[in-house]
């Protein structure tokens, strides 16, 4: 597939340790038929600060809240 992803990251809302996160992506690349192929949404996603203070999803909905 040789696939490629482009993301558009935004941060919602951080109350303490946790964050909303949305992200419009788009991947592309070549299908079995040897077609290109391509697919695109929009995600929704809860991340959690790390102690070494790093982001870490805990819940990762690719297709946000259809």
């Amino acid at each position: 597939m040789k696939p490629r992803i482009k993301l558009d990251g935004k941060k919602l809302a951080e109350a303490g340790d946790i964050a909303l996160t949305t992200s419009k992506w788009v991947l592309e690349g070549t299908g079995p038929d040897g077609k290109p192929m391509k697919m695109e949404g929009q995600s929704a996603e809860v991340a959690r600060r790390q102690p070494d203070g790093t982001w870490l999803f805990v819940i990762d909905n690719p297709y946000g809240l259809q």
